[in-house]
């Protein structure tokens, strides 16, 4: 099949290998370059570099109802647009060039989750699974029908980066069996269940601010889901931040014994060369891994020892 892939995210990058496997891939698009974290030049997308090392026809339109660009699409004569990751939404002239209709990976087991942060949300909710789904695309944002799904466990040490592995790897066999039943004229889509449709918004850099009234639970699912972007971090003296990277729960039963009640915030325990506890709105979270703002990534404990923080301290308050 005559194929053209939009995609920008280095995720996208196993999916266009895949395709380009059996089929001839036409063109590429992606967004447009971006400054470099020093931004003193411009970075290329890994699927830019990907389709300039294959000499493949590359587009990079600042807006995809561009008559130009359109006008440059319908002349490719496509059988299929495949969209993994692509983050810009396409209008009805994109849509309907293609003979075969336009596919898209989306990371959850929609209805649930559309959006563009299926992953974040599926951490954030605490969700036990999660999946991908292969849809044709129609006007509205993940709600065409579904062709294929695949079920992916979430485990209890999964954090964005190590769950979006999974789904990238799942994602990449789906999207093989999806272009096989189209190539054969077998695929038999079917509409999405309304009932069932909840979303993930883009989250911000004020959502990874911990509220220790949460429960501990809560608060790793943030920290799971968080990081590395917009990362979780608390402020101290509103002010200055540290992100907090890697944390687990950790029972109170020893506080509670001792007929104490502690606050939210309060570090109730010191455990040498692991961490230290810190109360929540239930129970307790084992802090093991922290990066103060400006400065290196320590161990929690170490940065207890040079942050001179001792048991019953509110961890923030000074």
């Amino acid at each position: 099949m005559r194929i053209l892939f939009m995609g920008t995210t280095d995720f996208s990058v196993p999916f266009l290998r895949k395709i380009m496997e059996r089929d001839e891939v036409v063109a590429v698009v992606t967004q447009g370059d971006r400054p470099s974290k020093r931004g003193h030049r411009l970075e290329y997308s890994e699927v830019k570099r990907l389709a300039l090392d294959k000499n493949i026809l590359l587009f990079q339109p600042d807006r995809i109802d561009n008559l130009d660009f359109v006008r440059n699409v319908k002349e490719l004569t496509l059988d299929l647009i495949v969209v993994v990751a692509f983050g810009k939404v396409l209008p009805v002239e994109v849509l309907d060039i293609p003979q075969k209709g336009c596919v898209n990976i989306h990371f959850s087991l929609l209805p649930r989750y559309r959006g563009p942060a299926p992953v974040q949300w599926a951490l954030l909710n605490g969700d036990s699974t999660t999946g991908v789904s292969s849809i044709f695309m129609n006007e509205q944002v993940d709600a065409g029908e579904i062709i294929l799904q695949r079920e992916v466990a979430i485990n209890c040490l999964d954090n964005y980066v190590t769950l979006l592995k999974k789904l990238c790897k799942a994602g990449v066999a789906l999207l093989e069996e999806t272009l096989d039943l189209i190539r054969q004229e077998k695929a038999t889509p079917y509409p999405q269940d309304k009932s069932g449709v909840t979303y993930a918004p883009l989250l911000k850099k004020s959502d990874g601010q911990i509220n220790w009234n949460d429960s501990s639970r809560r608060i790793v699912n943030r920290i799971r889901a968080l990081n590395p972007w917009p990362g979780t971090y608390i402020e101290i003296k509103g002010q200055k931040r540290v992100r907090i990277l890697e944390a687990k729960v950790a029972s109170m039963l020893d506080v509670a014994r001792k007929g104490r009640l502690p606050k939210p915030g309060e570090i109730v325990e010191i455990r040498r060369g692991e961490g230290f506890v810190v109360a929540c709105g239930e129970e307790g979270l084992l802090v093991t891994r922290v990066q103060p703002e400006g400065k290196s990534i320590y161990s929690a404990y170490d940065y207890l020892q040079g942050a001179r923080l001792a048991v019953s301290d509110i961890w923030g308050a000074r």
